[in-house]
């Protein structure tokens, strides 16, 4: 079973987007901080999906520091409702990661994780 780290404050989302995955046959394993994801040993982790507009730290420093501090390589997609999306994406292009807004559709999201897990198999 492939295990999908996701991270968001908020427990709503965290709860729909678990539901989906479990659903889908993954594996979760949901945070509410990017500190909590850090602290964790990402070696069973296949894709990490990420809030993009959190309290502490926003999903492009939370993709940085993995890619580049934890050397975690996985498909990372970007869960986002935010708006202003500049500095976003070229940190989405730098890293190779995808964008799914908010409100999440569940089709949409089980497809782009299928997606991303294809290509970096």
């Amino acid at each position: 079973m492939q295990n999908v780290l996701v991270i968001d404050d908020d427990a709503f989302v965290l709860s729909v987007v678990r539901d989906i995955l479990q659903s889908a046959g993954y594996g979760v394993v949901a945070v509410q901080s990017p500190a909590e994801a850090f602290n964790l040993d990402l070696s069973s982790v296949s894709a990490i999906l990420c809030d993009y507009n959190m309290p502490d730290m926003n999903g492009s420093d939370v993709l940085t520091v993995m890619r580049e501090l934890k050397d975690c390589r996985v498909p990372f997609i970007f869960l986002t409702g935010h708006e202003e999306l500049d500095d976003l994406v070229s940190v989405a292009i730098r890293y190779g990661a995808e964008l799914l807004p908010k409100p999440i559709q569940p089709v949409e999201l089980v497809r782009l994780l299928v997606k991303q897990l294809a290509s970096a198999a």
